[in-house]
């Protein structure tokens, strides 16, 4: 049964990037057509998938109602949307909002640049989390023994020239982030993209999530990126006070 489980969700998550054939799924799953075919009729039925004139499968309704209702459940998200408007506004470039769960960082909204080159990221998709900013911005404000532990568990990949590739480097960095309060990705995920990324707290002080702005090079040079660090702190601040965290700041007033 368990195993049964885990094909279908393994299916889901085909179809999910790319709308497959009977045939394509069964060769996906390892299985003979007529063991796909019997996972997928389950699937249909309960209209987690669903078949068109060319027998070709894709996501169905339950799955967007699904999706959709977890994340309105999200308070952060909808805490988060007036303020990730107006950032986008005032700067023009693409906003992320993340969220910490367990040990992965996830993309749970995002507001698209006035330009017309569009980021890859898409809600739902988990972030690297030692080459981007939403990450890291998070990841800096963890405790040290979970910032040890999951390092620990990181398979370091260099994707570009500038990515932090090593324990090491990437704790270096994160002592450097919760130093200056916000978080970079200097063409270290994509050679064409930067990023800046500020934490945000809950009512505990823990940090929560984060959110960034993120520009391609095309579109806006680095040193003009860090310019907008102030309208990014006003975002995660606002953000975070709205969520119950009380700033030092605001004490000292």
């Amino acid at each position: 049964m368990s195993q049964t489980v885990r094909r279908a969700i393994q299916v889901l998550g085909l179809i999910a990037e790319q709308p497959s054939s009977i045939e394509q799924i069964a060769s996906f799953m390892g299985t003979h057509r007529s063991t796909a075919l019997r996972t997928l009729q389950v699937l249909e039925a309960e209209h987690v998938v669903v078949r068109d004139a060319h027998n070709i499968f894709r996501l169905g309704r339950r799955v967007l109602s699904l999706a959709n209702a977890a994340l309105e459940s999200i308070d952060l998200r909808t805490v988060a949307a007036p303020h990730l408007a107006k950032l986008n506004h005032e700067v023009g470039h693409t906003i992320h909002l993340a969220m910490l769960e367990g040990d992965t960082v996830v993309y749970i909204d995002k507001r698209e640049a006035r330009q017309t080159v569009r980021m890859y990221s898409r809600i739902g998709n988990s972030a690297p989390l030692y080459c981007t900013g939403v990450a890291k911005a998070i990841m800096a404000f963890l405790p040290a023994e979970d910032q040890g532990r999951i390092t620990r568990g990181i398979d370091f990949v260099a994707h570009t020239e500038n990515t932090l590739a090593t324990p090491d480097a990437f704790l270096g960095d994160l002592r450097a982030t919760r130093e200056r309060g916000y978080a970079v990705d200097h063409l270290e995920h994509e050679p064409w993209v930067n990023c800046i990324a500020a934490p945000i707290f809950e009512a505990s002080g823990s940090v929560l999530g984060s959110v960034s702005i993120t520009t391609t090079i095309l579109s806006c040079d680095y040193d003009t990126l860090l310019t907008m660090v102030p309208q990014l702190f006003e975002t995660s601040r606002g953000i975070s006070r709205e969520l119950g965290w009380i700033d030092e700041a605001d004490q000292g007033s």
